[in-house]
């Protein structure tokens, strides 16, 4: 995945997968450079390899509309992301090495291909739109892990889950982390023989409030109040409402986030490790990856937004915020230019408690 560091998370793939020596420290940073040094970087570094004779290499970029959401952000981020997806093309189109580039994307994202030279042209020559699952496929896809996991699933369950789901691809995500609390709720409490059933189904929340109630229990267990004040100003930064009314992620470097939050980075980096933790996951990147200073951090899926409904809450409150600072903003600039005069009721309160509940800082 390209993350918030794309060109450090490919290095870091090619040693993953047993390209290079991953014992060595230099390692990785030897693999940047040669990235780095020119389009040609990736062939390069995949020539130095120990990639054997007459082998193919097959690069699968995951989630790739994340690198528009990190172009987005900073200007530098744009010319970054550029000099990633030039890596990629050129290994494509290299015929002395077999790489081939697979990228997955979500399909409202096509048009963003355009912002990088050559990319559209590329993906043009080689989409497929994956279909929508039928029915029968939803129901595949909930019974057979059950199945290799050992355990059976009632008829009426299955229904219930394929009936909420519908046709919505967005409830996808969260039919999965619904499917793994009602199999760990069921591991623990189920008779000889006895399927996956309603109850289990209902004890963790249904479909509608199981990740829900998850998210809930990782906030409750940070204990103290600091930690929990620091939880919902990570959460804040990490996420806003879109001119569209619609959720949106805001992927941000670490040492950002700690100046956002207003906290020291052993106290958000103990918050973010409740919310990461296998089984969670609510926050990227996952528990096997050290966050340090420069990792980007984001939330997984946008449904989180929408179904978590204390982030929920927390993004209204985010918005309206964020709304009366803007106005703020505008109406000192007016004054400046002398175009209009000071604050008065209601105005003046509302700005004051504004103030008083959401203290800004200059990062946030």
């Amino acid at each position: 995945r390209p993350g918030g560091e794309p060109i450090r998370n490919l290095a870091q793939s090619l040693v993953d997968c047993d390209l290079y020596d991953g014992g060595d420290p230099e390692t990785l940073p030897r693999i940047m450079a040669t990235l780095r040094r020119s389009r040609n970087g990736l062939v390069e570094a995949i020539r130095q390899s120990d990639l054997g004779e007459r082998h193919n290499l097959l690069l699968v970029v995951d989630q790739f509309e994340e690198l528009f959401r990190f172009s987005a952000d900073r200007p530098e981020h744009q010319e970054l992301a550029s000099e990633f997806a030039q890596l990629l093309l050129t290994a494509a189109s290299s015929k002395d090495i077999p790489i081939y580039i697979a990228l997955t994307m979500r399909s409202d994202y096509l048009g963003e291909c355009a912002q990088l030279p050559g990319l559209a042209e590329a993906v043009n020559h080689g989409e497929y739109l994956i279909p929508r699952l039928t029915r029968d496929q939803r129901r595949d896809a909930i019974e057979r892990p059950i199945a290799v996991g050992g355990g059976k699933i009632s008829g009426r369950l299955i229904n219930q889950l394929l009936n909420e789901v519908g046709d919505d691809v967005d409830q996808l995500p969260v039919l999965q982390h619904a499917l793994m609390r009602i199999w760990d709720c069921w591991e623990e409490d189920h008779r000889d023989d006895e399927p996956i059933d309603l109850r289990h189904y209902e004890a963790v929340g249904g479909l509608s409030q199981a990740l829900s109630k998850h998210a809930d229990e990782v906030f409750r267990d940070l204990g103290d109040p600091k930690s929990q004040l620091l939880c919902e100003r990570v959460f804040k930064a990490l996420t806003e409402r879109g001119n569209d009314e619609r959720g949106i992620r805001r992927p941000t470097p670490m040492a950002d986030l700690c100046k956002i939050a207003e906290g020291a980075t052993e106290e958000v980096r103990d918050v973010l490790d409740a919310f990461r933790k296998v089984g969670r996951t609510f926050v990227m990147p996952l528990e096997e990856t050290a966050i340090e200073a420069s990792t980007i951090i984001d939330i997984s899926h946008e449904s989180l937004m929408r179904v978590w409904t204390r982030l929920r809450n927390w993004v209204d409150e985010e918005s309206q915020s964020a709304r009366v600072y803007r106005r703020l903003a505008e109406t000192a600039s007016l004054y400046n230019d002398q175009r209009a005069g000071h604050y008065r009721d209601p105005d003046l309160s509302i700005a004051w408690a504004w103030r008083e509940h959401h203290p800004p800082n200059r990062t946030l």
